[in-house]
């Protein structure tokens, strides 16, 4: 089974070219001067396209999805004593950008169907200390992000979508990524659009807009908040861009694999991954609720769990406690993964696959 890249000759002679340029005109491959620019030719292009695709008045490009976390916090201000609510099932990167800067940690658990952080657990946990909401689009699906949009403009907080998983994800019409106060996309090598490590931020906000850019960029600004080398290269840029254009045949052999997986489910010990209505998945995994928990290794590609909650991780020990219910451990030991944007089998090899699986169950 062939695994899934999208990098081809686009993507190679838009990196050759830009090296090309900074060896003849001595030009800097990042773009960054002082606090007289963000971004050379690519970066800028890249913002331009990357606003106009999603509808949004700024677009920040950074150097990795977990640098654009860590910009975006630090861009709404949270700091030693502050509160930052997120979902215990999520990738270590959500909880680990507010906990450097000195925030406590509040884990409020998921909602059982699509595996997103729960809106009603996230009301309860908000307090006076409460500075912001990191949502993870787990898997592709949408958060209930309306609703916690407006649980956090009615309380007086932040919300930071963590999109690295869903790019191109709607919720009644709306990409996911665009619904928070910041949303966060990232551009790693095993995510949809993929150019090794990467990641852009956007707001509708300007002054979460400079403050994003002054985060990325030293704090190089009058006025400026303290900030980091969060930067993207001008060569990364050029390839982001060339992932971009090539978007559309990308979702849709992502989802028809997806759905393929769904459509042979069929008599299984298995509940298929749920779309809330008004939304559109992305698929960056195929996530299966088993009826009992896997006895022994999945067949590949599947397998058996995605990562214990992050209260079992030694960075997060004593941060947060588990949530009453606690939803995502019964979720992890009963979930049955296939990563989508890793593989690119033929669909034979989606049949077999899922006729191994049944076997196997």
């Amino acid at each position: 089974m062939k695994k899934f890249n999208t990098i081809d000759q686009k993507e190679i002679l838009a990196a050759s070219l830009t090296v090309q340029e900074a060896a003849d005109n001595h030009s800097a491959l990042s773009g960054y001067i002082g606090s007289s620019s963000f971004g050379g030719t690519w970066c800028t292009i890249l913002g331009a396209a990357w606003r106009e695709t999603f509808g949004f008045k700024h677009a920040v490009a950074v150097n990795s999805g977990t640098s654009g976390l860590l910009a975006a916090c630090m861009a709404v201000g949270v700091e030693y004593g502050d509160e930052v609510i997120v979902s215990p099932y999520t990738m270590s990167a959500t909880a680990a950008a507010p906990k450097v800067l000195g925030a406590k940690i509040i884990f409020a658990d998921i909602e059982p169907e699509t595996f997103t952080i729960d809106p009603v657990e996230v009301s309860n946990a908000i307090t006076p200390k409460t500075k912001a909401v990191i949502a993870t689009n787990l898997f592709g699906h949408p958060a209930h992000l309306r609703e916690l949009r407006d649980i956090c403009d009615n309380r007086g907080v932040y919300l930071i979508e963590d999109n690295a998983q869903a790019i191109f994800a709607k919720e009644d019409g709306v990409y996911t990524g665009t619904i928070g106060h910041i949303g966060v996309f990232s551009l790693n090598v095993h995510k949809h659009l993929q150019v090794g490590e990467g990641g852009v931020c956007v707001t509708n906000n300007p002054d979460l807009a400079k403050k994003l850019r002054q985060a990325m960029n030293h704090g190089e600004m009058r006025g400026g908040i303290l900030g980091l080398n969060l930067r993207m290269t001008e060569v990364t840029a050029a390839m982001a861009y060339e992932q971009l254009q090539k978007a559309p045949e990308i979702m849709a052999r992502r989802r028809h694999i997806a759905q393929m997986i769904t459509s042979y489910m069929i008599g299984l010990p298995i509940t298929t991954p749920v779309v809330r209505p008004g939304c559109e998945h992305s698929y960056y995994c195929w996530a299966g609720l088993l009826d009992q928990p896997a006895r022994g290794p999945l067949p590949e590609p599947f397998r058996a769990g995605y990562m214990k909650p992050l209260w079992f991780l030694d960075a997060f020990r004593g941060t947060g406690s588990r949530p009453a219910g606690n939803i995502a451990e019964e979720i992890e030991n009963r979930i049955a993964l296939v990563e989508i944007c890793s593989i690119d089998p033929t669909d034979e090899e989606i049949i077999q696959m899922v006729e191994k699986l049944g076997r196997v169950l």
